[in-house]
């Protein structure tokens, strides 16, 4: 307590009546007392998990606005999808740390999705079809991605090549979780719902085209994801009268008003990085699917 006191330049009574204060207005013990130890209660440490990342994020917005300066510094949170971060973040966070020495990079990839005003993150990417459900949620749009039916040629040995829905219909697929129904628009403009008969649901679009691949089933796929294996015959595109709804990858943040430089320049990195082709899948990657 003398320690705190001592970091905040404020008597050590008025650091233990805060305390005490605010023990009683949340109806709990938040410090475990005696005459040797002070230590936090389960309250108090989860208050603490709580309040940290808020506190932190003031802390850095505080010292941007004494500083006032333009330049990306402190921690960069980012979470997102794992293909996405390896196909398209990668680049732009090694130029953002080669170009800001007094920034660090803090990015999750995994097929969850945190929502970043109560999760401390600074940016969540989420891929999404259709519209977001929160219309509340703040949201940059930042990229759309273009799907395609796909199979093995040996599946379609098997079943014959699908020449409409029916025939689909009898085929096995893989699917994503989020997405118990594909909508397929023909070239007059018309939605169909399709219900897919899954034998592997997996948010992961590399274990699924691992699946395709293997003639598991037939998989509604990113095409730029899968387009060295649509070139070397591995998989062979379906009923191309009928376009799936692409997917959109949004931006999603904590904030609307006061974005720190760091959130905002590296949403221009990216732009910018998106406006660009992929070259390839990189080689890691490749070698997870089975690749050389």
């Amino acid at each position: 307590m003398t320690r705190v006191a001592q970091r905040l330049d404020l008597p050590k009574s008025t650091v233990s009546r805060t305390i005490r204060r605010l023990e009683s207005q949340m109806g709990v013990r938040l410090l475990e007392r005696s005459t040797r130890h002070l230590r936090l209660s389960a309250e108090g440490v989860h208050l603490l998990e709580q309040t940290r990342p808020l506190v932190e994020r003031l802390h850095e917005t505080l010292q941007q606005s004494i500083n006032q300066d333009d330049t990306p510094q402190g921690i960069l949170r980012i979470s997102a999808p794992y293909e996405f971060g390896l196909l398209r973040l990668g680049d732009v966070i090694n130029r953002m740390l080669a170009r800001y020495p007094s920034l660090e990079i803090d990015c999750d990839l995994s097929s969850r999705q945190p929502d970043p005003r109560v999760e401390n993150y600074d940016i969540v990417f989420c891929l999404q079809v259709g519209a977001l459900p929160d219309s509340e949620q703040v949201a940059r749009r930042v990229y759309t991605v273009g799907r395609g039916l796909f199979a093995a040629p040996g599946l379609l040995e098997e079943t014959g090549d699908p020449k409409n829905l029916a025939d689909l219909a009898a085929m096995p697929c893989l699917t994503s979780p989020g997405e118990a129904f594909w909508r397929l628009r023909d070239t007059e403009g018309h939605v169909h719902e399709f219900q897919p008969v899954s034998r592997l649901r997996s948010p992961n679009v590399g274990m699924r085209l691992q699946g395709v691949i293997a003639g598991v089933g037939v998989g509604l796929l990113a095409r730029n994801y899968c387009r060295e294996d649509i070139a070397a015959g591995r998989i062979i595109p379906l009923l191309p009268h009928l376009h799936p709804e692409p997917t959109l990858i949004y931006a999603l943040l904590a904030t609307r008003r006061l974005m720190p430089p760091k959130v905002r320049v590296f949403l221009e990195l990216l732009e910018e990085r998106m406006a660009e082709p992929i070259a390839s899948v990189p080689a890691l990657h490749r070698r997870m699917r089975g690749g050389k």
